[in-house]
């Protein structure tokens, strides 16, 4: 179950690092600020995985002298950081980028590759959401509980997968 949940973290910031890498390409092909504003965001997503994947890593410690109790409860403190980066940088973005279009607007140009841009994103996005919701489901079985009570307790790297997820999708 470790390395399924090492491969839903990996799987989610590949998908936002190839959202972003679409970006950057589409915000300077077309000139687009809000693209480009949109994928320092993505690349933020990304790092918010490398938190998580910290989280699983550092958690699987064997206990010490230091830590008798070992390192299981590291996972609650590098998922946090990561849930923190998701809102303050999110919405730091996306208010930044708001205020910047009010005040400065631009014309809507290059609708093929901002549509092309979110189709791709919904495509990665989405196989990474399918990836999360498919290990929540199959542990939920494997423990003879309903889905929403095990996402509840789910591990909480692949329960910010999957929110994280859920949410893109849905802004998609």
């Amino acid at each position: 179950m470790a390395e399924e949940s090492d491969g839903t973290v990996l799987l989610a910031g590949a998908a936002n690092l190839a959202i972003a890498i679409a970006k950057v390409v589409a915000g300077l092909l077309s000139g687009s600020t809000a693209l480009l504003a949109e994928a320092a965001h993505s690349v933020a997503d990304t790092l918010n995985q490398a938190f998580l994947l910290t989280a699983l890593r550092r958690s699987r410690k064997p206990a010490d002298a230091r830590h008798p109790f070992g390192y299981g409860m590291e996972r609650y403190f590098w998922s946090l950081l990561a849930a923190v980066g998701i809102l303050v940088l999110g919405a730091g973005f996306s208010i930044a980028e708001g205020v910047r279009a009010v005040f400065d607007p631009e014309p809507i140009a290059a609708l093929a590759m901002i549509y092309s841009v979110l189709a791709l994103s919904f495509l990665f996005e989405g196989t990474s959401w399918l990836r999360a919701i498919t290990q929540v489901r199959r542990e939920a079985r494997e423990h003879g509980v309903p889905f929403l009570t095990h996402l509840k307790n789910a591990e909480p790297a692949v329960k910010t997968v999957a929110f994280e997820d859920s949410a893109a999708l849905i802004g998609l």
